[in-house]
């Protein structure tokens, strides 16, 4: 499922899919940092991209003060969170193939001197940019930052950049990777570490398939750091489960999260509606459908319809 996520080929998300709350006038970059996640061999026809970028998220989604579904307000308050989450994974998973296919035909400088490093945002307006650049070993100077808009032909991008924001998301995404790396390795589980802006700064460890036309459920683990020690936000490691994807028709998703499914749950479900399957989530709380629409607190083009489930 993720591994086919990374092909750069694939469209970048639209614009308005993912829309930053920070006031200044680029929201915080996407590092990504040429690691690989896994030793597991990827499945066939897949090309490698890089495994590490941080990404800026909406803070909490204005869910509806009153909901009118049958579910409960801390629902709506939870799954919006878990869903603005997603919203930017999956943002980072189609804007990173963008920027590594454009490094790769010289669009940075010969490729082969290309700064390793990925950088990806939006503007406060919500146009796409992505680029390169070099990190030092202590993870404290960006250098040879070279940006360009993703959209119409490819224009440099020369407004100020947070260089210090790309730096600590950086090294909190290096520390989590290696915090996991040899478990996750050891089961054969690639997986993409993202780091991610909400009230602080955040890293999960999202779970791809091994297998090729799969797609993993649960298995995901996010991270924060405190007083300069990495804290567990939340831990479905234990729920991974890898399952053949069909290839047409309808896609159901199954959480084994009580109430609020799992960010990895949310990514699957947005990946393949933003490929055109219509896709339904469901816990033993709720039944969730993506349908075509217009979310007015975050400007996506795809909205939650959520159902109690009756016992």
């Amino acid at each position: 499922m993720l591994i086919r996520a990374l092909f750069p080929r694939l469209p970048l998300v639209r614009p308005e899919a993912i829309r930053m709350s920070a006031p200044s006038a680029v929201a915080l970059v996407l590092a990504v940092l040429l690691i690989s996640a896994c030793g597991t061999k990827p499945a066939p026809n897949t090309t490698p991209v890089p495994d590490v970028a941080p990404v800026q998220v909406l803070t909490e989604s204005a869910a509806p003060e009153t909901p009118t579904d049958g579910m409960s307000a801390a629902f709506h308050e939870q799954f919006a969170r878990n869903d603005a989450r997603a919203r930017a994974i999956v943002y980072w998973m189609q804007c990173v193939g963008t920027v590594a296919r454009l490094r790769a035909e010289g669009k940075f400088g010969p490729a082969a001197r290309a700064p390793r490093a990925m950088h990806c945002a939006r503007t406060t307006d919500g146009v796409p940019i992505g680029g390169v650049y070099d990190i030092d070993s202590t993870y404290t100077r960006v250098q040879r930052l070279t940006l360009v808009r993703l959209d119409g032909d490819r224009p440099r991008f020369t407004d100020a950049v947070d260089t210090v924001a790309v730096a600590a998301s950086a090294l909190l995404a290096r520390d989590v990777h290696r915090t996991v790396n040899r478990t996750w390795s050891a089961k054969g589980r690639p997986f993409s570490v993202v780091p991610i802006q909400v009230s602080a700064l955040e890293a999960w460890v999202i779970p791809r398939a091994n297998k090729a036309r799969s797609y993993v459920v649960g298995g995901d683990v996010g991270y924060a750091r405190n007083d300069g020690t990495l804290q567990v936000i939340d831990d479905h490691t234990t729920t991974w489960t890898q399952l053949t994807l069909p290839a047409s028709g309808p896609l159901r998703l199954f959480s084994s999260v009580v109430d609020v499914a799992a960010v990895t749950d949310l990514v699957t479900a947005r990946w393949h509606a933003e490929l055109g399957r219509t896709v339904s989530l469901s816990t033993p709380t709720a039944v969730s459908t993506l349908e075509a629409g217009l979310d007015p607190a975050t400007g996506a083009r795809l909205v939650w319809r959520h159902a109690p489930v009756t016992r």
